[in-house]
């Protein structure tokens, strides 16, 4: 579908592909999240509807707003039997890595035709829109994202290293303790083998699945992993730790060439016995030496909650990695049930501290 005008997709296969990475191409704000690939294996490996808005001139996208619209789902089974009996729903731009509005001219007439089509195929069930991405340049929307019924959010951060200042600096930058168990972890016999996704994925995916209990965090259904290796697969590899043999972890990285960066995304690491063998600082050390190699500008350990005391994020700062906040605007569509839902959530925040 390539008229001209403002169309929201409900399907990422009604556009051209080599149009619409393109524009992700050549925009400042374009991230691997953004590309085509991306958001095809969401919408075929996972239970999402797209709803992306795209403004075009002579058949070639200016504009594009990638969001999805999936069920609300909340960490308490019998809250979740309750929403589920309401047909409540959620749209994200960024439910899966990250998103918001790609705009290459004309900023100020597309960002308003982008938002009126988003509103427009809007319905009752929707609980609320996010917008999340880490991308800074996404700030500039900010007083238009509030005059719109927007709240910020930021309570998120991601982790990031400057890779030009090489691997020997930002091993001196390095908390002493985390400098001292990486220096434990090299002195076992080791390998670090990086593969494609494609790559024994049955075992990878088990990993990660046994990981992902064991933290009490949110499954990723193979099926998304099945389809990430179809459409991604040469933007996706996976760095194994094996010590005497045997394998102690794996890390899943995204490769985002648009802005330079190796994203840290999924851990695989399924019995905390394995950390006696240093898996993390042996792929840690592995991937940032490996995207200096690559020419990466940047390295990210991925998100955390934004919270001084929170355990995951006072591991990433000992890597030296400098905190930055993940900018999140959040609207409601439901005048009725969003205040209930931001209250019981706040509820939830504070019994967590």
């Amino acid at each position: 579908m390539n008229t001209d005008g403002t169309t929201v997709l409900r399907s990422i296969h009604e556009f051209n592909e080599n149009q619409w990475n393109n524009l992700v191409t050549h925009t400042e704000q374009g991230t691997l999240f953004h590309r085509h690939e991306w958001l095809a294996a969401v919408e075929d490996g996972l239970d999402y509807e797209p709803r992306h808005v795209v403004v075009s001139k002579d058949s070639n996208p200016i504009a594009i707003f990638p969001n999805f619209v999936s069920e609300l789902t909340v960490p308490n089974d019998v809250t979740n039997s309750v929403i589920s009996a309401l047909d409540i729903s959620v749209m994200e731009s960024g439910g899966i890595g990250h998103g918001g509005p790609i705009i290459s001219t004309n900023e100020r007439e597309n960002i308003d035709r982008l938002f009126e089509a988003l509103d427009s195929a809007s319905d009752g069930r929707l609980l609320y829109h996010l917008i999340s991405t880490y991308d800074l340049g996404h700030i500039r929307y900010g007083q238009y994202l509030r005059a719109r019924g927007y709240e910020p959010n930021s309570n998120v951060a991601t982790f990031l290293i400057d890779l030009s200042d090489g691997w020997e600096k930002i091993l001196a930058e390095m908390d002493k303790s985390r400098r001292k168990d990486v220096r434990r972890a090299h002195e076992q016999e080791y390998q670090i083998d990086i593969s494609t996704l494609g790559t024994n994925i049955h075992q990878t995916y088990g990993m990660y699945e046994k990981n992902t209990e064991r933290v009490d965090g949110n499954l990723i259904p193979f099926s998304f992993f099945e389809t990430l290796r179809d459409y991604f697969g040469e933007r996706i590899r996976v760095f194994t730790a094996y010590v005497d043999g045997n394998v102690k972890g794996k890390y899943i990285y995204l490769l985002d060439t648009e802005n330079s960066t190796l994203h840290h995304w999924l851990s695989a690491i399924p019995d905390r016995d394995c950390y006696d063998f240093y898996p993390s600082e042996l792929i840690h050390s592995r991937a940032i030496k490996w995207g200096i190699e690559q020419e990466f500008e940047t390295y990210s350990f991925g998100g955390a909650g934004s919270h001084f005391d929170n355990s995951v994020f006072r591991f990433k700062t000992q890597y030296g990695a400098q905190p930055v906040p993940v900018l999140r605007w959040e609207r409601g569509r439901n005048q009725l049930m969003w205040p209930l839902f931001k209250f019981g959530r706040q509820k939830v925040v504070e019994k967590g501290l």
